[in-house]
């Protein structure tokens, strides 16, 4: 049987390829022009999708969680635009007095319309890439029909952690604390690779960690059916090399919070593999997972994977300082709670809120949850959660009725990619890193 190349989809998944290895490497893609780079090559990557002869399919599985976080992005568009001040009042009426505020510094008359953003540009800005998002993703499960193409997709984001990985070890090991030759803030002692805070590569490197913990459920599966024991080798060795040095790196970032995601996304792909009809033997491998990793963490150096994890105590300051980031957070909320202050806007809204027992500058709630509940109101959460549920539900069902058990493993590798996000998002920003969203975006709609 010849198979034809479905030169759309193909086209769409080198589109995508180029920007999951490139999306990291310029300091996670926060500058504006890698930012608009990921978010054009989106939108060509979907435009080629829609053209691909499955597409249609594709994109119906995918469509509610495609759709609400298209609709995030819409929201962030609607923020930026100046509304009648009635209505305005009606829905945002601390956007209407820090409105008039700014107007009556500057000197200038306020306004019939008002904006609901406290920062319009911003939230704009902010709408925009989300919309780039939601292209990214709709993308990707077009391109993941074709098996050929997600394995393409999946050994790029591979290549590219263990890029991170070997470049933060080689600064590390020099004590070199640039990136690209550029000094960064921060503690030298830390894997960071291209990021600039290192909490963030953690989460890069949780999302890659479930990936591989897949591929290895995947790969003791297959070793089953083939009878040569070098053949058995080549099967596990890969996988068993990638997860034990993406959670040596993943620990050696010295972010709590990304290793609590990891090792709790492994815990949950070990449960959903245990809940199936003879599954307990699944359990050996997740746990013999994490006593290798561990294992190794041990052999390398404990105090230096480990240390901060160790030492984090109830009067840590930076935890302190957090929890007040987050009390001041809700009441930032309570003052905007239906359409918040404007998707990307924590940092101009915070100073509304911020008392003297926090003293600097806050760009962002340190919890992505909590900064969409106040950047957004409560006008996000049924669109958020609508597309949440679909999501689980879709890769639940893919994980368990697969038609391939390649397939099922992409489902697996999906959930657990969620379940770290969720856990890091809750404790950090890691999301609003360019690279991370992006690369959260592809493994989801591969999956899908």
């Amino acid at each position: 049987m010849i198979r034809h190349l479905n030169l759309p989809a193909t086209l769409a998944a080198a589109i995508l390829l180029l920007l999951l290895i490139a999306a990291p490497l310029p300091f996670a893609s926060v500058l504006p022009f890698e930012r608009a780079l990921i978010q054009v090559g989106a939108c060509v990557a979907l435009g080629l999708a829609i053209f691909d002869r499955e597409s249609g399919a594709a994109l119906r599985r995918v469509r509610v969680p495609v759709l609400a976080l298209a609709a995030l992005g819409l929201l962030g568009l609607l923020q930026s635009l100046s509304w009648p001040r009635p209505l305005a009042g009606a829905l945002a009426p601390a956007a209407i007095e820090a409105y008039d505020r700014a107007q009556a510094i500057v000197g200038e008359p306020v306004g019939a319309a008002v904006p609901l953003s406290l920062a319009p540009p911003v939230s704009r800005a902010t709408g925009i890439h989300l919309l780039a998002l939601a292209a990214a993703f709709a993308a990707a499960a077009v391109a993941g029909n074709d098996r050929s193409l997600r394995r393409l997709l999946a050994a790029g984001i591979l290549a590219t952690a263990i890029f991170e990985i070997v470049y933060g070890a080689d600064r590390w090991f020099k004590g070199d604390n640039a990136i690209w030759g550029l000094e960064v803030e921060g503690e030298i002692g830390r894997l960071r690779g291209t990021f600039v805070n290192p909490d963030h590569l953690a989460l890069y490197l949780s999302l890659v960690l479930a990936m591989i913990f897949a591929w290895l459920w995947w790969a003791v599966r297959r070793q089953r059916y083939e009878s040569a024991l070098e053949k058995r080798l080549l099967l596990l060795a890969p996988p068993l090399l990638a997860f034990v040095m993406t959670f040596v790196a993943l620990s050696f970032t010295g972010s709590r919070a990304g290793l609590t995601a990891g090792v709790a996304a492994l815990g949950v792909q070990t449960a959903i593999l245990v809940a199936r009809r003879g599954g307990r033997r699944w359990l050996l491998l997740g746990g013999a997972g994490l006593v290798t990793g561990f294992a190794a963490i041990a052999f390398f150096g404990l105090r230096a994977g480990l240390g901060r994890f160790v030492e984090t105590s109830a009067f840590d300051l930076a935890w302190n300082a957090r929890l007040l980031v987050y009390r001041h957070s809700l009441e930032l909320w309570w003052r905007f709670p239906w359409t918040g202050t404007g998707l990307g806007t924590f940092r101009q809204a915070f100073p509304l809120v911020q008392g003297e027992d926090l003293p600097g500058t806050w760009t962002h709630a340190h919890s992505d949850l909590l900064e969409l509940l106040v950047t957004a109101g409560v006008v996000a959460l049924p669109l958020a959660a609508a597309g949440i549920w679909a999501l689980v539900r879709r890769l639940r069902e893919v994980e368990r009725r697969g038609r391939r058990s390649e397939d099922r493993a992409a489902g697996l590798a999906a959930l657990g990619a969620l379940t770290a996000t969720a856990i890091a998002s809750a404790l950090d920003f890691g999301l609003t890193m360019p690279a991370n969203a992006f690369t959260l975006a592809v493994i989801c709609g591969l999956a899908a």
